[in-house]
């Protein structure tokens, strides 16, 4: 077969152009430290090496996640430590405003203190994460969750709950809104709580319901119905803002009256009402500024005379009670903080062994055997080398070379 001159040229420089391909190309994989430098060089162990990156990626994030969860829970433990913290030193001032020894003024210098305290919840209350977001607003966190009030203080949260996916199948809280920490002080069974004043002498009961015509007139204030020195004639006054809502009117059993949403109903069981026998008519459901509110009004109020006395006792008993149920609501969201965090730790230890797996898989299939490689780009420089001078001496041939 006659072999052309081109034919040498082209054959010998293609094959000298592939030997120096495949060397650059064990080049760059030794520079790398990768074998898969292009999904050609393996298509299967490409497309798993994605999935796999993919898996590592969301795993990284879940840590992220994890993080940014501590971060939070954490700060909402600490402001739930301090709210703790200030309800024991209201605890402590409630048992030093019992002390029979003390006069109206240093029961008002109580008042004050406490109302610093009051303060001091309001704060904790609107605490933020240190980012802008609310804590216990729920969802809508860029609003302040509380508002204070004459009574207390108003709920602008919703009833939302902000979870946080921290792994593949589970999502953590970042905190309790407002109203289950604050709030849902539970002091009647019913829609209302209502007490005789322990210094009555008749024996009139009242029972109170929400006027559902009405119901947008709640004010979740305080009321007392007191009967005037006769027994003949009751008014009620909203206790926490000092206005008459029912002028003094005559009393008859049974006798109806509505006011702010609220029906009550008064009975004589049997017998009538004493003179100034007082019931009071306070919400079922509270919460902590209310108690505090209606404590600081109790001890601003003077307590000299025997009647005075047994109306301060039972505002103390009462506030004690609330303030007993406002601990074991705090004390409630700071153990499921706990478990949070502790799960936490928990996923971290799983979330690191997946990530080691991931790693190690990818090891696996992407990293480059350097001894294997580097003994493959001595063979290619060999081979290499030699077809170079094989094609310089062939290339030289000719017929003119033989003559001479």
């Amino acid at each position: 077969m006659r072999i052309s001159t081109s034919t040498i040229y082209e054959t010998g420089g293609s094959r000298i152009s592939d030997l120096q391909s495949s060397l650059n190309k064990t080049q760059q994989q030794i520079a790398s430290g990768k074998r898969i430098l292009t999904p050609e060089d393996d298509p299967i162990g490409s497309a798993r090496a994605l999935v796999i990156s993919q898996a590592d990626a969301v795993n990284d994030q879940y840590a992220v996640n994890r993080t940014n969860a501590k971060n939070t829970l954490s700060v909402t433990d600490g402001v739930l430590g301090d709210v703790t913290t200030t309800l024991h030193n209201i605890k402590s001032l409630i048992v030093a405003a019992g002390n029979g020894t003390l006069n109206d003024t240093d029961r008002k210098a109580i008042a004050t203190e406490l109302q610093g305290n009051l303060d001091q919840l309001y704060g904790l209350a609107n605490s933020t994460d240190g980012t802008g977001t609310y804590l216990f607003s729920g969802f809508s966190s860029t609003t302040a969750p509380y508002t204070k009030t004459a009574g207390g203080a108003t709920y602008n949260g919703d009833q939302g709950q902000r979870y946080l996916q921290v792994d593949n199948s589970r999502q953590l809280p970042l905190s309790e809104p407002g109203t289950v920490i604050f709030e849902n002080i539970r002091t009647s069974a019913s829609q209302f709580n209502v007490v005789s004043n322990p210094s009555n002498t008749g024996q009139v009961v009242a029972t109170a319901a929400i006027n559902p015509a009405t119901a947008a007139a709640l004010t979740g204030n305080n009321y007392e119905v007191s009967f005037d020195n006769t027994g003949a004639n009751f008014t009620v006054t909203n206790k926490t803002t000092g206005a008459v809502v029912v002028p003094l009117s005559p009393y008859t059993s049974p006798q109806a009256t509505t006011f702010d949403g609220i029906d009550v109903t008064l009975t004589n069981t049997p017998n009538a009402p004493g003179p100034n026998d007082k019931i009071a008519i306070q919400p079922g459901n509270q919460n902590i500024f209310e108690t505090m509110t209606d404590l600081i009004n109790s001890l601003n109020t003077s307590a000299t005379t025997p009647a005075g006395k047994k109306d301060l006792t039972q505002a103390l008993n009462q506030a004690n009670g609330n303030l007993d149920l406002s601990l074991g609501n705090v004390l409630t969201a700071r153990a499921k903080l706990g478990v949070s965090l502790k799960e936490i730790d928990q996923l971290d230890g799983v979330g690191d062994s997946k990530g080691l797996q991931y790693k190690q898989e990818l090891s696996q299939i992407q990293d480059l055997d350097y001894a294997k490689a580097i003994t493959s780009l001595n063979q290619q420089q060999t081979t290499l080398q030699a077809a170079q001078q094989s094609f310089v001496k062939t290339s030289s041939l000719s017929l003119f070379n033989y003559i001479n």
